[in-house]
């Protein structure tokens, strides 16, 4: 046994330097930050923080629900997928301080059905206001979407595993700009302390993209296009409208509407460029004809709602844009704001939003296409 000490003690050593040394680059860009603490912070801050991991990963559906668990806002809530993650807190002036925008938690009819039973239940307050994105993955037939129940089954926090801990230090290990730690103090995780992440309010804040239109006021379209035209995810044949779960989407919507909840939909925009070539598209088009109804429905039935379009339907361009299938702030600013001062209806929270400081930052000289460069740490970018 002595011998064996002898000879293994070397080896014990590395390991547990190891092991020390890729915890210490894990803490020191705050990628072990639990999700309940980032939770608590950013509920509470009255300083703009970033929370995204780039090492460990960022259990997403987990640390929103945190957020949305705490602040349980009483006037608006934000649901959908990322294409609502634009929809800032002071779109919706004077209720900035009562909204969440809880983007990428409930990804599935299921879960829109799943937090209508929390709000019944009592056990999270209803909000008096709900914005729903509603894009075309609510209501197609085969989607990996539908596989997870993504807020009943939240996943763990990885910053609680020791296996996700052991993985994120083989990373580090093989990547130094990695184990770099940013200037700021801004936020939490690698990418979060660099500024790109989920902001206080729930939405999301392209760093990268910003700067690069900053450097050459270029629109860039991303790979949508090219997975319609390879059959990749999202357009996996077959590509079918699903009428039962169109059904279970009106079905949920008027469970919400009977609970005396306001609600506005959004269908949303594609980019000029892509929709223009996917149009083409014999797949794409059956889809989309099927879809283009279920939208005239929802108008039938009397629902608000913010139908599609691409840029160029009001009068812009895919400058406004951060890719073929996400508006930008300021597009999606410009269309909520040109939905609430031409719609018909009257009452509720929708005629009491005021758009003072939409208005001021669309006539402010920093604003470009794809940022109000609203953040703490945006005046820089500009300079």
């Amino acid at each position: 046994m002595k011998k064996f000490l002898q000879k293994t003690w070397v080896y014990v050593i590395v390991v547990l330097l190891y092991v020390a040394l890729g915890e210490y680059f894990l803490i020191r860009i705050h990628e072990v930050t639990p999700i309940e603490k980032v939770a608590e912070i950013q509920s509470t801050s009255k300083h703009e923080l970033y929370y995204g991991r780039q090492v460990l990963g960022n259990s997403l559906s987990t640390y929103k629900y945190a957020i949305f668990e705490r602040v349980q806002p009483k006037k608006v809530l934000v649901l959908g997928q990322s294409v609502t993650l634009q929809f800032r807190d002071f779109l919706f002036e004077p209720y900035e301080d009562e909204f969440y925008n809880t983007g990428l938690m409930a990804r599935n009819i299921g879960d829109l059905n799943h937090v209508a039973d929390l709000f019944e239940s009592g056990e999270i307050q209803k909000p008096e206001f709900i914005f729903l994105g509603l894009d075309l993955s609510f209501v197609l037939k085969h989607t990996v979407l539908d596989k997870t129940r993504w807020i009943q089954d939240m996943p763990d926090d990885k910053a609680l595993r020791a296996k996700s801990h052991l993985q994120g230090m083989q990373k580090l290990m093989l990547n130094a700009r990695l184990r770099a730690k940013p200037e700021g103090e801004i936020g939490f995780g690698k990418a979060g302390m660099e500024g790109r992440g989920y902001r206080n309010d729930g939405t999301y804040r392209h760093k990268p993209e910003i700067e690069k239109y900053i450097q050459d006021s270029t629109y860039y379209d991303g790979e949508l296009l090219q997975k319609l035209k390879e059959r990749r995810l999202p357009f996996v044949e077959p590509f079918e409208y699903d009428d039962v779960k169109a059904e279970r989407v009106l079905i949920t919507l008027e469970r919400f509407k009977n609970m005396g909840i306001e609600l506005l939909i959004y269908v949303p925009a594609y980019s000029d460029y892509f929709f223009n070539e996917a149009i083409k598209d014999s797949m794409f088009t059956g889809f989309w004809q099927d879809f283009m109804q279920f939208q005239q429905v929802l108008v039938d039935k009397n629902y608000e709602v913010i139908i599609f379009t691409t840029p160029s339907g009001i009068g812009l361009t895919d400058n406004y844009m951060v890719d073929a299938e996400h508006p930008s702030e300021v597009m999606s600013a410009i269309q909520l704001r040109n939905y609430v001062r031409d719609r018909k209806e009257s009452g509720g929270l929708l005629e009491q939003l005021t758009f003072r400081t939409v208005d001021s930052l669309l006539n402010n000289n920093h604003t470009i296409p794809i940022s109000f460069l609203k953040d703490s740490i945006s005046q820089s970018l500009k300079d």
